[in-house]
């Protein structure tokens, strides 16, 4: 059985790196409680609809945990008082699931330029390392390690949408 939270810190670390060679980030996972919290409150009803499709669309499952990552922080940004209790189905489109990914990009980032290229790449090189792993189809193990990696696009995808915003990690001087 493998270790899930080395995996992560290997998925992580793997998915930093190539986010900061191409420029979408800059060698630091941004993030924020608030959004790390809202994570916690959407995963359930996220993977309910992401495992029902995974065998059939995998990397576009993990595309749209990427997306709601960056709407989130995207809100988050925005006015996180008046969209900090957003239902998981405000992220979906007119399809629910199916369109989730062209609703954020189109409805809510309203910016395609970066968005939909970022998270096929970060989705393509997340399930190519997922698969690296070898998990046997239908087991537990792979399960988990499905949900790990569905959790670390949701971070990678929050924290390209902050570095886009403009957010960066300063050391302040506290005298």
């Amino acid at each position: 059985m493998k270790d899930i939270e080395k995996y992560s810190n290997d998925l992580t670390a793997s998915l930093l790196e190539i986010c900061t060679d191409t420029g979408l980030l800059k060698g630091t996972l941004l993030s924020s409680p608030d959004i790390d919290e809202a994570w916690l409150r959407y995963a359930p009803s996220f993977y309910g609809d992401a495992v029902r499709n995974f065998n059939a669309y995998p990397e576009f499952c993990l595309g749209c945990a990427g997306f709601l990552g960056m709407a989130v922080a995207f809100l988050w940004d925005r006015d996180w008082s008046r969209y900090m209790d957003a239902a998981y189905s405000y992220f979906q489109g007119e399809r629910g699931f199916d369109d989730m990914d062209d609703h954020i990009a189109d409805t809510i980032l309203q910016d395609r330029r970066y968005s939909v290229p970022a998270m096929q790449s970060c989705a393509a090189n997340a399930y190519h390392f997922l698969l690296r792993e070898y998990p046997e189809p239908g087991t537990a193990e792979a399960y988990r390690m499905f949900l790990a990696t569905a959790e670390v696009m949701f971070k990678i995808g929050a924290a390209i949408e902050l570095c886009h915003l403009g957010y960066k990690f300063e050391k302040v001087s506290l005298t």
